[in-house]
């Protein structure tokens, strides 16, 4: 890794919460994801885009209303606002993740490169996709003019 890679790693590991230990950060990570998705279905039930079903191609339909929400700044009309929205859309994605994959996890690991400091995400074989910090600004998703990133993402990292 070089230097300014090593800087960039450090820098992202002191933004993430610090746990005395993994059965302290299992504990919250779980209890976080919960919370997220269930009040997600309940806001989800306001939109006529998206049902919560955790089918793969609800994740189109995710990203509709969340384009949706985002051009008419109405997130605050959920009782939301758009970073907490975009963690929960997170952690939708990696239910969706387990739900179609039997052998997909979720996980919580130390990081490697702050100590006490812990990530959370999915994994499926020998990848992982870190999901705690929610999928941040992702109406600045590079290379999304079709507003399908989570779709494309899901099948690119995830599909069987």
């Amino acid at each position: 890794m070089s230097k300014q890679g090593l800087k960039a790693a450090i820098q992202y590991g002191e933004k993430l919460p610090v746990f005395k230990g993994l059965k302290e950060a299992l504990s919250f990570f779980f209890n976080y994801k919960h919370e997220l998705l269930k009040q997600f279905e309940l806001i989800s039930q306001e939109s006529a885009l998206f049902k919560a079903n955790y089918k793969i191609e609800s994740l189109k339909g995710l990203e509709k209303w969340y384009f949706e929400l985002y051009e008419k700044n109405e997130f605050v009309k959920l009782g939301i606002d758009r970073n907490e929205f975009e963690k929960a859309m997170a952690i939708y994605f990696g239910e969706v993740v387990v739900h179609n994959n039997k052998d997909a996890n979720w996980e919580v690991e130390e990081y490697p490169f702050v100590p006490g400091k812990y990530t959370f995400g999915v994994s499926k074989g020998l990848g992982s996709m870190s999901l705690g910090n929610g999928f941040i600004d992702h109406f600045k998703e590079p290379g999304n003019k079709r507003r399908n990133a989570l779709f494309r993402r899901y099948n690119h990292y995830f599909n069987e």
